[in-house]
């Protein structure tokens, strides 16, 4: 099985994976792609607000690069984001002031997140529920996490995904995907 996570900053997508994680790894071979824009920020690729076309490029490929090797023999891969999220970031980033990122950029990236979403059984929407924490890394501006999450949103009804939207705290959430999970590999 092969699970998208998708949602704004802040909440929960990489917590949940790790506890997924302990969950099946005695039963399959789980296989994960985890922060993947923290190292493009690393790098010194700015993201969020500031990011700029090498930033989503760095993104992309290293997104790809990744599923595309973490991908093989497992009975549960999982990413705590897929490039729809770029994709949303870009979209909301466009209507700021000033936009780094051109129209023709962000169509782009739009169908090669189509591409890539057919690698998927399911995507798993994380809305926002939590209180934005300072980690120095992800923007604290409450008012672009919430329009980030409505575009997600709007991608994901505008383009038929087959998704679950999962909330509640870290033990509700844990035990839901956990049971998704379960009803799939048996089928």
């Amino acid at each position: 099985m092969k699970i998208a996570f998708t949602g704004t900053h802040c909440t929960g997508k990489t917590t949940l994976l790790h506890d997924i994680e302990e969950i099946f790894s005695t039963e399959f071979v789980v296989n994960s792609v985890t922060e993947v824009a923290r190292r493009i920020i690393s790098r010194g690729y700015p993201l969020s607000m500031d990011a700029n076309i090498d930033s989503y490029v760095h993104y992309i490929n290293d997104q790809l690069n990744e599923e595309n090797e973490k991908m093989k023999n497992c009975g549960l891969f999982i990413s705590d984001r897929t490039l729809l999220d770029p994709v949303a970031y870009a979209i909301v980033n466009y209507q700021l002031p000033r936009p780094y990122i051109p129209q023709y950029f962000i169509d782009m990236m739009k169908n090669v997140w189509l591409l890539e979403k057919e690698k998927y059984d399911l995507y798993v929407y994380f809305p926002v529920e939590f209180e934005l924490e300072a980690d120095g890394v992800r923007p604290s501006d409450e008012k672009y996490r919430q329009d980030i999450d409505k575009v997600i949103v709007s991608l994901l009804e505008e383009y038929n995904i087959n998704y679950i939207k999962i909330s509640g705290n870290r033990f509700e959430r844990r035990e839901y995907l956990s049971c998704v999970i379960k009803e799939h590999l048996c089928n």
